[in-house]
């Protein structure tokens, strides 16, 4: 055997001159090889149909399909997992794509990692406790994903600190603004009123306001005519929002000068959107400019805004929720000083169901079903603010109800979330 050679069959038109040379037909068996490859196959002279089924005969020795595998396993998982390294070999070898510990599992054309359970992706590179969607990322103010991983940025007045995560005002400890806006001259804050969620008492009177060591944020009361009518909320120290109904009625419109405690308001901006003849509170907001700026410090601070998501899915639902103002006591007497009072987010089905008259997607409802507690008459335009890690956030605008502290009643907010691009690009 070791002596024979190996005789070329040529088809017609198919020259092997390069290769044999001119006039040769015969090579000994090394040659051949070269020449000639195929799959070397056991044959045991014996008719297949009548043999047992066989890995190495169906699938090594020549092609086979997956019905044919699956007549050697006889188990559909163990074909499944043969099937996927015979058709483009195996995926997690030799190196496994599977990073911080995940264990890689072959497929057809890919492969699965699973993760541990503090990682996830695709190849498990994704470190959970790092991401926006756990815990806000671990900052203070709003989370934004970079390359997989969680960036913090502050809300504006407010600076990252060394840590990346800490967000501190940029207000001056020396007690003067920071001032954004080309006006030479700065207004005393002598009779802007203010609040600290910590004293659920009166720190303040419309006409004035009691000196406090706390970190407190600013609070307009509107004034007509020497009658204060709404409050509103200091956005930075030359915009304050408030409701646009405040602003809408006859008897605001025509007196002859507008204040907020002494600074006047040079321009009023009412939601585009807002329509007294079709709904008085759909769209219930609205921007005033103070003609000159208010002066903030380290202990008189503006209320801070978050995106929408933030907002949403941070803040909706927090138990640090307060609403303030200067409105009536027990539907009684206006208040003669500030007062502020913690107030529950409401299921939003509950809401909607308390209510006759129509609570859109730009409301949501805060408050007690029996407990009485409420915002009342004279509150309209102040803020329902929520606190987030040391920081107070604008989430609700005093709107209406229907009575105040009425059992099975809430009170309804200007849902302010969803007008923070236009509030952010006028202020």
């Amino acid at each position: 055997l070791q002596h024979i050679s190996c005789v070329l069959m040529v088809s017609p038109g198919v020259s092997l001159g390069g290769l044999l040379g001119p006039g040769r037909v015969l090579l000994p068996r090394h040659s051949a090889n070269g020449v000639l490859r195929r799959q070397r196959r056991y044959n045991t002279g014996r008719l297949e149909e009548l043999q047992r089924d066989n890995l190495e005969r169906e699938c090594l020795e020549e092609r086979c399909n997956m019905e044919e595998a699956r007549e050697v396993f006889e188990n559909n998982e163990k074909t499944m997992e043969f099937w996927a390294r015979y058709v483009d070999g195996d995926q997690c070898k030799p190196e496994s794509p599977c990073q911080n510990g995940g264990l890689c599992k072959d497929g057809v054309n890919g492969y699965f990692c699973f993760c541990q359970a503090d990682f996830s992706g695709k190849n498990c590179e994704i470190e959970i406790a790092k991401q926006c969607y756990n815990n806000n990322g671990g900052c203070a103010h709003f989370c934004a994903m970079q390359q997989e991983r969680s960036v913090c940025h502050c809300a504006r007045g407010y600076k990252l600190q060394p840590d990346r995560k800490s967000c501190e005002s940029t207000v001056c400890h020396l007690g003067h603004a920071a001032h954004n806006h080309d006006v030479q001259k700065r207004v005393p804050i002598v009779h802007c009123c203010s609040f600290t969620a910590s004293d659920p008492t009166a720190v303040g009177k419309c006409n004035g306001c009691r000196p406090t060591p706390l970190r407190l944020l600013l609070q307009a009361c509107l004034m007509s005519r020497g009658v204060s009518f709404c409050a509103g909320s200091l956005l930075n120290e030359i915009w304050v929002i408030t409701a646009a109904h405040c602003l809408s009625s006859a008897e605001y419109k025509h007196t002859a000068a507008d204040y907020i405690r002494d600074h006047t308001v040079a321009e009023q901006i009412l939601h585009p959107s807002y329509d007294w003849h079709t709904s008085r509170h759909n769209h219930d907001l609205a921007l005033l400019r103070l003609a000159a700026p208010v002066e903030l410090s380290a202990r008189r601070l503006p209320v801070c805004l978050g995106p929408k998501d933030f907002t949403e899915k941070l803040l909706t639902g927090a138990e640090s929720s307060r609403v303030s103002g200067w409105g009536k006591v027990n539907a009684g007497q206006t208040a003669p000083r500030l007062k502020t009072l913690g107030v529950p987010y409401v299921d939003r089905t509950l809401c909607k169901r308390s209510s006759s008259d129509h609570i859109t997607r730009f409301m949501f409802c805060a408050g007690y079903d029996a407990a009485p507690m409420d915002a009342c008459q004279g509150d309209s335009g102040g803020p329902h603010v929520t606190d987030h890690q040391g920081t107070w956030f604008l989430t609700g605008i005093v709107s209406w109800g229907e009575e105040c502290a009425k059992a099975g009643k809430y009170g309804v907010y200007t849902r302010v979330s969803r007008y923070y691009s236009w509030i952010k690009k006028l202020s």
